[in-house]
């Protein structure tokens, strides 16, 4: 098969793409990936094809309004608005375009949801299409509302209602440019925003959430509506360096803190209460800064690295502190060993009260909580109760097989799609 996958956004985004396209290559096909030259280097370092898409997330974020407007969208709706629809949607449009060209002679397509126009792509063409969201964010379920919405259980009715105002919202300020460009560009009528989130022309569009079906047993509404590969994992040789060898050496296991991409709103009086929770709690720690805002140089009892290999450096740690991140989850999750979820935005709150009833992690944190909610959890984190839970999600994750089972699925539904088209 010929299959290229259209991905938008950040590493967490991308990553699960380049997993699965490289076990696929590995099976015989030939995988494109088009997504921002960011992370052209990435992809081509793990043998895949790249193909540029304009709309890069992550140079936008190094450019200071891009940066203020993401991080502080919320606070300033007008600004973020004004920015969209100067910055963002013309490279939307481009981005369509860009699809195009680099799904020409493609078998098969496989999308992240905010690769607008790829379903209209695929009809244009007459290819397989599959979304492939990394969070539960498309499907309706009545056992969990839309988390782009509140993490609150509205009851089944309302639950599955939250869906579908998302799915329609989801294209609705882009709906004029995702028309012309089916027009002009592909010679389509036109269609209504939110018809090719969950359908196509009238058919289910399969769909795949690269996440672990152990953390969904209760979600009886994806049965055979949604497939649930497992998270997928990145082989990719990362080991660590002298430093940070040293100094897990010299010590006691460390408290690993990490918020990758996600900003602090107070980055220096978190630091303060960081450092002083570990010294109470009697723990070392390493802080990952990332984009966090904190600044502060190596000691004795805390190493600060810019960056870490999150699957490494896991699980040579006493315990987690992260953002909620789904990527980051996913790999303390295979670790092994205890966390604890400090979330920020979008999915980030719904992973972590997950999580927590599910019985994975501890109670979730705030920034704005006191020092000593941290070294309580800190504390925790030696509580035999959550070391087993912590082992045995880890074992159960570990006979998933997860980027196997999403290629399988894929050869699957490209078999059954020529089938039909014959």
């Amino acid at each position: 098969m010929n299959i290229t996958f259209l991905c938008l956004g950040s590493r967490g985004d991308v990553q699960p793409y380049v997993a699965i396209g490289k076990t696929a290559r590995a099976s015989g096909h030939n995988v494109t990936i088009c997504t921002g030259k960011t992370f052209q280097k990435f992809v081509e370092q793990n043998g895949l094809n790249f193909k540029e898409c304009s709309l890069d997330l992550m140079a936008i974020l190094q450019t200071q309004e891009g940066k203020q407007v993401f991080e502080e969208g919320m606070k300033h709706p007008i600004k973020a608005m004004q920015y969209a629809k100067r910055v963002i949607n013309p490279l939307y449009r481009k981005a369509m375009s860009e699809f195009y060209e680099a799904c020409q002679n493609q078998d098969v397509i496989l999308y992240h949801p905010k690769a607008f126009g790829a379903v209209d792509i695929a009809e244009k063409l007459g290819a397989l299409c599959i979304s492939m969201s990394p969070i539960p964010i498309i499907y309706p379920v009545s056992q969990f509302p839309n988390l782009a919405i509140t993490t609150r259980n509205l009851g089944g009715f309302l639950n599955k209602l939250t869906y579908k105002m998302v799915n329609l919202g989801a294209e609705r300020n882009n709906i004029k440019d995702i028309n012309a460009f089916r027009v002009k560009e592909l010679k389509l009528k036109k269609r209504k925003a939110g018809d090719y989130m969950i359908q196509r022309n009238g058919n289910p569009l399969p769909i795949i959430y690269p996440i672990s079906p152990i953390l969904f047993v209760d979600t009886k509404d994806l049965e055979e509506k949604v497939y649930l590969s497992g998270f997928p994992v990145l082989e990719d040789g990362c080991s660590l360096d002298e430093e940070t060898e040293e100094f897990l050496r010299n010590g006691q296991k460390p408290i690993i803190i990490t918020f990758s991409s996600m900003p602090l709103n107070n980055p220096q009086t978190f630091l303060k209460k960081i450092v002083a929770s570990l010294s109470e709690s009697g723990n070392r720690g390493i802080i990952i800064t990332g984009n966090s805002g904190i600044e502060m140089s190596s000691d004795k009892h805390i190493l600060v690295k810019e960056f870490l290999p999150h699957d490494v450096i896991f699980k040579r740690s006493k315990g987690i502190l992260h953002h909620g991140g789904v990527g980051t989850m996913a790999a303390a999750l295979r670790s092994g060993i205890p966390q604890v979820i400090m979330p920020f935005q979008v999915d980030q709150p719904f992973w972590a009260k997950r999580l927590f009833e599910l019985g994975y992690s501890l109670r979730p944190l705030k920034e704005k909580d006191l020092q000593e909610e941290f070294v309580s959890r800190f504390a925790e984190m030696n509580d035999e109760g959550a070391i087993h839970q912590a082992e045995k999600i880890a074992a159960l994750m570990k006979e998933e097989n997860a980027n196997i089972n999403a290629v399988n699925y894929i050869e699957r539904l490209y078999k059954e799609w020529n089938r039909r088209n014959e």
